[in-house]
């Protein structure tokens, strides 16, 4: 995938490192030239310095081939010029790093989608709380999909995940063992120390319920 990263503050350099780090081709522009020399340095990247607001500056970033857009300098109202922009140049998915949330709905009239970083990372610290591992929100209807370690000394270890009850609305996914996906179709499946447990929920409100189940320790004899 190609995709044009504007603006090299801390979410969008982290950004094109990861799309970079995964195998994509990625351009990146920003006003700053020590940022760029810097990231240029560092980044096998497309690196241009420059206003993203001339479209000559996207052109030479090659926004009319990008699959994708990111627009994610400090400013909305230029947030805002870059995406309008890159609308009129076809970029099929456009996505803003959101600065201020009054202005959620301006993009969202335009069709644009929106990320608040502030809102990611209270999520992850929120997660990192009951010893969730990574998750990804489904939806708008507050559904999420997260993993759950078994910790060895939990009581849910040694027993068939047909056997496991949770709370309402939660669900096992899959088990993740050794880099192998274990699916609970197989009614002999187990849940073994160190495993990692797929769950979905549309219910997150309940998560300490289900948390509760895979953190409480064994009784001893």
């Amino acid at each position: 995938m190609y995709v044009v990263v504007v603006g090299l503050s801390a979410v969008g350099e982290a950004l094109a490192k990861k799309l970079v780090d995964r195998g994509h081709t990625v351009a990146v522009i920003d006003k700053d030239e020590e940022r760029c020399k810097r990231f240029a340095s560092e980044v096998d990247a497309l690196v241009i310095h420059g206003d993203a607001e001339d479209k000559e500056n996207l052109t030479n970033a090659g926004v009319e081939k990008a699959h994708a857009l990111v627009a994610a300098t400090n400013d909305d109202s230029t947030n805002l010029m870059v995406v309008t922009m890159a609308k009129d140049f076809g970029v099929p998915n456009l996505v803003v790093i959101l600065r201020d949330p009054d202005h959620i709905d301006v993009f969202n009239k335009m069709g644009i989608k929106t990320v608040n970083p502030e809102d990611i990372v209270a999520e992850h610290v929120y997660q990192s709380l009951f010893e969730i591992k990574d998750f990804l929100p489904v939806g708008k209807c507050g559904s999420e999909v997260f993993s759950v370690h078994a910790d060895e000394n939990s009581e849910i270890v040694h027993k068939k995940v047909k056997d496991i009850r949770l709370p309402n609305g939660f669900k096992i996914l899959a088990v993740l063992r050794k880099d192998k996906i274990n699916l609970p179709d197989n009614k002999e499946l187990t849940i073994e120390a160190g495993d990692d447990v797929v769950v979905y929920t549309d219910k997150p409100e309940n998560l300490k319920r289900l948390v509760d189940i895979f953190t409480k320790k064994k009784n001893k004899k």
